[in-house]
């Protein structure tokens, strides 16, 4: 034939033919044609779509089985997702060992969230597959674009709240508070008092001190109740009765070693701040991050 039409099947054969990528243009090299001409024109596709891969070293390895299909995923995945998944390194084809290779050094770059393949329509060699589970490398397939999306959106959703249950006894959320004299239930171990929270957020769990009283540590938020039911939070604002328990000194007493003339403070670190902007960003506003910076101050945290 010296032409065909698109509904026409056509068979090439070459040597080598096992390393094209599927999607890319097929030229001829004329008489009058310069070869390496001819192939860099053939993988401009290719080098354009990798020019415009994000620059962020971190991110999961998306495989397609065409370079079209690459590149509808990528739009995707950078454009219409929120937030945008990033995205480090590309391939085209079936999923070789040398791929789960390629992405697991995001295990060793502290980012084993990204030591995954999104693999849209493409075949999983055995060995590839074998070796994924001992690298730890995760692999989500699917025919449709939404589908893995969902899938890796469900997977960090997971690890999300895995790491904040972990960080959960480590972060310590910002909170200025004043205890309400007239509501004082229990003076020593534990204090139960009414308290009002004037900055921030108290949470079950805070460790609480006064800083006008050389860092005196009160105790640990063990309860709140608010009108007969108990809350894991309370704003700003609000008034809420609280069980405060000090299991390194039992004897600290209400009315003795401090009082309602003393503000208490979350106790604020290093540690429990970087676990914060880690595991619960979404979790304080503006004005949260604001007290923060006040508290460091207060507990001269560089």
């Amino acid at each position: 034939h010296k032409t065909v039409k698109g509904a026409l099947g056509v068979k090439i054969i070459g040597n080598g033919l096992e390393k094209v990528m599927a999607g890319t243009p097929v030229m001829i090299v004329g008489p009058n044609d310069e070869e390496e001409d001819i192939k860099a024109e053939v993988m401009s596709d290719l080098t354009d779509l990798e020019s415009k891969l994000s620059t962020d070293k971190r991110g999961v390895m998306v495989q397609a089985s065409t370079l079209g299909a690459l590149e509808a995923l990528l739009q995707f995945l950078r454009e219409e997702t929120q937030p945008p998944i990033p995205v480090s390194a590309i391939g085209i084809g079936t999923i070789h060992k040398r791929d789960i290779t390629k992405i697991s050094i995001m295990n060793e770059k502290g980012c084993p969230e990204y030591a995954t393949i999104l693999a849209f329509d493409v075949a999983i060699e055995k060995e590839a597959r074998e070796y994924a589970q001992e690298a730890k490398v995760r692999i989500f397939t699917a025919d449709i674009i939404y589908h893995l999306f969902d899938q890796f959106t469900r997977f960090m959703e997971e690890l999300s709240e895995r790491r904040r249950q972990e960080a959960a006894e480590v972060a310590v959320f910002p909170s200025i508070i004043k205890i309400l004299p007239q509501h004082v239930f229990n003076q020593k171990d534990p204090i139960i008092v009414g308290i009002e929270v004037v900055e921030g957020i108290l949470k079950v769990g805070t460790p609480l001190c006064v800083p006008a009283l050389a860092g005196l540590h009160v105790g640990k938020v063990t309860s709140i109740e608010s009108n007969g039911r108990e809350q894991e939070t309370v704003r700003k604002g609000n008034s809420v009765a609280c069980k405060i328990v000090n299991e390194q000194n039992p004897n600290i007493t209400y009315g003795r070693q401090f009082d309602a003339s003393h503000a208490l403070y979350s106790t604020l670190t290093r540690a429990s701040i970087d676990a914060l902007k880690e595991n619960f960003k979404d979790k304080l506003e503006n004005e949260d991050w604001r007290l923060v910076v006040k508290l460091k101050k207060v507990f001269n945290i560089i």
